[in-house]
């Protein structure tokens, strides 16, 4: 019998018993746990041979004993994720228990590729979680055009359930992708990870021209002002500096703090400050590196709190129009 690899250390897990299945667990990130638990669901009782034959990949003698190993696959993973994880969360785990390799009918891999109006005119009279979990499943580009072609009074409430978007049921995604599939053929895996999220409805608007943009944000701010606030923060990250022209880097150069720049860039990738460095003076340049070299210890909490300083100051120059972040559509 040919097993992948998630099902051998389900099997193993299962091997170890509960209380050091648990400690395994409990070092696992929640994805890890999740791709585990929809395997260990599935096993029923496992047969010796087979637990001996996986055993064998972890150790370098087979274990000993006789017979089958007692508890079912989902009364083990129930009993293991309470002690491995907060209670809480265990009962998210279970409801997202998909059988492993299930595969979709195709619906939503096919509408990837289609042209972003078609699919606006299909998702346009849909509820706007529909639509929402249908935007979460294209690319950022995709997403955003498919937006821009949706009548203006739909689209605030459309961004905002991408935005509170979390995990979604895998019987919500088989029955939205079933019913895509009378006007779609082809074929895709879609399991109940996380789709949405602030993050991904950022990443959607920062693809919209920027009047387009403001008009959603402002409505949203009616509804939901603390997801708009989440969504603008993610909106425009230290690292995207990158993508302001040089013209635009030296007026932010001229507005920041200068001990705000030098504590910053503690953990700056070495390709920002290069361009940093490249839109200073020669000397200024030189200054700042060996300042930077001789700079100690920080706390992380400072570093990212100087770095939000200049963060506002570059959405502030950006809001009057004096810099522009590539990305977006400019204003013509």
């Amino acid at each position: 019998m040919k097993i992948n690899g998630a099902e051998k250390a389900a099997i193993f897990l299962m091997n170890l018993g509960e209380e050091k299945a648990a400690q395994v667990l409990a070092n696992m990130d929640e994805e890890e746990i999740q791709t585990l638990s929809n395997y260990m669901s599935t096993l029923g009782e496992v047969d010796m041979k087979l637990m001996d034959s996986v055993n064998n990949d972890f150790y370098s003698m087979v274990s000993t004993g006789s017979g089958k190993l007692g508890m079912g696959g989902m009364d083990f993973l129930k009993s293991t994720l309470m002690k491995a994880v907060d209670p809480a969360k265990v009962a998210d785990i279970l409801n997202n228990i998909s059988a492993p390799g299930e595969q979709m009918s195709g619906g939503l891999e096919t509408v990837r590729h289609l042209d972003p109006k078609i699919i606006a005119s299909f998702i346009k009279n849909e509820h706007p979680q529909t639509a929402a979990i249908i935007l979460a499943h294209l690319d950022g580009k995709a997403a955003s055009q498919t937006l821009r072609a949706i009548p203006e009074g739909k689209r605030m409430e459309i961004v905002h359930r991408l935005a509170t978007l979390e995990r979604v049921s895998p019987s919500v995604i088989r029955e939205l992708d079933e019913a895509l599939q009378n006007e779609f053929r082809s074929s895709s895996a879609v399991s109940g990870n996380k789709l949405g999220g602030a993050e991904v409805a950022a990443k959607v608007m920062a693809s919209l021209d920027r009047a387009t943009e403001m008009d959603i944000l402002n409505s949203m701010e009616e509804v939901d002002p603390d997801m708009v606030s989440e969504i603008r923060n993610l909106r425009f990250t230290f690292e995207d500096i990158l993508r302001v022209d040089d013209n635009g880097i030296q007026l932010v150069l001229k507005e920041i703090e200068s001990q705000d720049l030098l504590i910053s860039l503690k953990t700056a990738s070495d390709e920002l400050k290069e361009k940093l460095f490249s839109n200073m003076s020669e000397r200024a340049a030189t200054m700042l590196s060996e300042d930077l070299e001789s700079l100690g210890p920080m706390k992380i909490s400072d570093v990212e709190k100087a770095q939000k300083n200049i963060i506002t100051v570059c959405k502030q120059l950006e809001e009057v129009g004096k810099i522009l972040i590539s990305g977006g559509e400019a204003l013509v």
